[in-house]
């Protein structure tokens, strides 16, 4: 089923342009041969491009999953040959053992189906709905981040030192979008929505790109850039934010929205902002409910989305006392979403 997916590797290159099958390949090669430059973005988890690779039909997240995965694979064919993590085997053997492996997981990637270990209760039922392998059980396993890089503090004078370099002020009520700029994201409409929103000290925060760290640009990225020019005073786009990093800028919102157009598997960006005690505003979106119940997010349709985001945003801004029980909530949520939970979930699918 290759012919459905695409592999775009623009903007990246292999770090060591070798022929695997060439003379005088030494070790050190051997155990680079999927290595791309520049580094590919981090991820919580290597699932994450898998997913994305499934999702957007492009391959180029195979290769982001093979440049992390190297090092593991690498430790796997050394057990293997009995090498016993020295440098004196056959190079030749060792990389064709290595590509053998990587069509292999190619070959389970056209054959993966995420639903048979479901992120979200949507993720099941669409495979049960859709699956010809119906006595096939399923199960949810509902996703996780690095809660470590979240659960980081920082203090009043660091969020407001912060906000200066933004040209946010202390006051401000700051509007947080964070992933990537895609249609399907439902940025473009947030920015029409907070167009609407007259609140002299509102300001919406943009943190993303069109491609993870990759530096691309899209048509769809031009309109958003455009849109935002025709409020510099207000909006602030600050493109990719390294993950290890944003962290601080979570901290520096006071509500978090995330307007997915499409049916979301699952929402990792919301429970980065549950884990930093944001209120959310997110859209009736697959598994994204799921994620943010309506204690800690105010749930809208996507239909007439543009007004909804607006009055969604506007009910949170303006009810403090509110928006405090909703953080709370948040934070106690995402406890439901620690690594530990996923891993003991995970086992009991076996059990």
């Amino acid at each position: 089923m290759l012919k459905d997916f695409i592999w775009n590797m623009t903007g990246y290159i292999p770090k060591h342009q070798v022929n695997p099958h060439g003379d005088g390949i030494i070790p050190y090669v051997a155990e680079r041969i999927f290595q791309l430059e520049p580094e590919p973005p981090a991820v919580d988890s290597l699932n994450e491009y898998i997913l994305s690779a499934l999702q957007e039909k492009n391959l180029i997240y195979f290769s982001f999953f093979l440049h992390h995965y190297e090092p593991q694979l690498n430790k796997r064919i050394k057990d293997f040959l009995g090498v016993d993590g020295g440098d004196l085997y056959d190079t030749d053997r060792f990389i064709d053992i290595k590509l053998s492996c990587r069509e292999q997981m190619l070959q389970k990637l056209m054959d993966y189906d995420p639903a048979k270990g479901a992120v979200s209760e949507f993720a099941k039922k669409e495979w049960l709905r859709t699956t010809k392998q119906k006595k096939t059980g399923a199960h949810v396993v509902y996703n996780c981040v690095n809660e470590a890089k979240f659960n980081k503090k920082i203090t009043v004078e660091q969020r407001n030192k912060l906000r200066a370099q933004l040209g946010l002020k202390e006051d401000d009520f700051v509007v947080l979008y964070c992933g990537r700029i895609q249609e399907v994201k439902g940025v473009r409409e947030l920015l029409r929505a907070f167009a609407g929103i007259k609140e002299h000290n509102c300001r919406l925060l943009i943190i993303g790109n069109a491609d993870f760290a990759v530096n691309t640009t899209t048509p769809f990225l031009k309109e958003v850039e455009e849109l935002v020019q025709q409020d510099t005073d207000r909006i602030r786009f600050t493109g990719y934010i390294e993950n290890a990093e944003l962290y601080q800028y979570y901290q520096c919102a006071d509500m978090q929205v995330v307007p997915s157009m499409w049916e979301e598997a699952a929402g990792l960006v919301a429970i980065e902002g549950m884990l930093s005690g944001l209120p959310l505003v997110v859209t009736k979106s697959g598994g994204l409910v799921e994620y943010a119940p309506k204690e800690v997010a105010m749930q809208i349709e996507r239909n007439g989305i543009v007004e909804n985001l607006k009055m969604a945003i506007e009910t949170v801004m303006d009810n403090p006392v509110e928006r405090r029980k909703m953080s709370e909530a948040s934070e106690k949520r995402a406890k439901d979403f620690t690594r530990s939970r996923f891993y003991n979930s995970y086992l009991k699918v076996f059990e």
